[in-house]
């Protein structure tokens, strides 16, 4: 693999008008992440306030899930919610009195105080560009966050006793479990009054789930992945960054057993499943790991539209393109999530939804 961020390019099969996203689906659940879990027969919900935000306390089957809810002030008639994962959750968020999830595995940088596997109170309001309230509120939102490492941990060996795996039985890969955790933060938004359509975020590890519960879920109304990488946004032919290889070797626990793509089956098709519905894909120049101009191919082929600017130019330009329901944003940087990706989101989710 190159370290530039161009490198050899395979090109990719057209996406066939004929495939629809549950055929799709069932190929990259065969070959890539494995199933989804089926959905639980119901979800109760607790609410209480939480400083500026609401906690919600989800009970599914017997075990018990928190999350935090920020709905702006000024609202006419149902928000559009942001639902997300996050490395650190609402513990990340300042300026709420969030309690901390002791039991919580997680894998964060460095930078949000991540040094060991368990949240801290030295990670308290750590993260607050990766979730910038006030501009999603001004955008016309709310956001719906909860921790990832609650739900499954990330652990190649704790993953399969904690969390979700022992609970919903065995056969199922982290990123599976992630997305499958998406999809009960939809629910959840689903039965609580004044909230309308969904949209799903996610950075790097949680972008690749956002985008697998995006396409597995049509209740979701779009999808924003940041930097999500191999198994992401990324496709494999493009010869740039982090490959399957890699990951699975890292990190053993996301994807199914003996992950791989058959020819012919690549990240652009799990972008188009996602369509008609409105996508973002973002990234940096430095993050050339997560491969920004294969995801930028990537969602060119997934669009099926003509008129994207060249690879080239997009890398020089930088900046937000759309064509149609589909769009991509260049920033300078390094792998992050950050107000700069945000702002370039919500200039298009704040039309589309609110």
């Amino acid at each position: 693999m190159t370290n530039t961020a161009f490198g050899p390019w395979r090109g990719l099969a057209p996406v066939r008008a004929d495939q629809g996203p549950q055929e799709v689906c069932d190929a990259f659940a065969r070959h890539l992440y494995g199933p989804v879990p089926p959905a639980p027969r119901g979800i109760s919900i607790e609410r209480e306030p939480c400083g500026p935000a609401e906690r919600l306390t989800l009970g599914i089957g017997g075990a018990t899930f928190d999350a935090l809810l920020w709905l702006p002030d000024r609202r006419r008639g149902p928000v559009p919610v942001i639902a997300a994962l996050d490395f650190l959750g609402p513990l990340g968020v300042p300026g709420v009195p969030y309690p901390i999830d002791e039991g919580a595995i997680i894998c964060a940088p460095q930078a949000l105080g991540g040094e060991g596997q368990r949240l801290a109170e030295r990670m308290r309001g750590r993260s607050p560009g990766r979730w910038p309230i006030e501009a999603i509120h001004e955008a016309g939102f709310g956001l719906l966050l909860s921790c990832y490492g609650s739900w499954v941990p990330d652990d190649p060996d704790a993953w399969q006793s904690r969390g979700l795996a022992p609970r919903l039985g065995s056969g199922y890969a982290a990123i599976s479990l992630w997305a499958w955790a998406l999809m009960r933060l939809v629910d959840a938004a689903e039965g609580l009054e004044g909230v309308g359509d969904v949209v799903l975020a996610g950075h790097s590890r949680l972008g690749k789930a956002a985008l697998w519960a995006g396409a597995n879920d049509p209740r979701v109304a779009g999808v924003f992945a940041n930097a999500s990488g191999c198994a992401g946004a990324a496709p494999e032919a493009h010869l740039v960054g982090e490959t399957l290889a890699d990951l699975t070797r890292r990190y053993p626990h996301w994807l199914r057993m003996g992950a791989g793509l058959p020819e012919g089956l690549d990240q652009h098709h799990l972008l188009a499943a996602i369509a008609p519905r409105l996508l973002v894909v973002t990234g940096a120049r430095d993050d050339i790991w997560a491969d920004p101009v294969g995801s930028y191919r990537a969602l060119c082929a997934a669009s099926g539209v003509n008129g994207w600017p060249d690879p080239a130019r997009m890398w020089s330009e930088g900046g937000v393109v759309r064509r149609g329901a589909m769009c991509h944003a260049l920033r300078d940087g390094e792998h992050d999530l950050t107000p700069q990706d945000w702002s370039a989101a919500l200039s298009v989710l704040g039309g589309a939804f609110s």
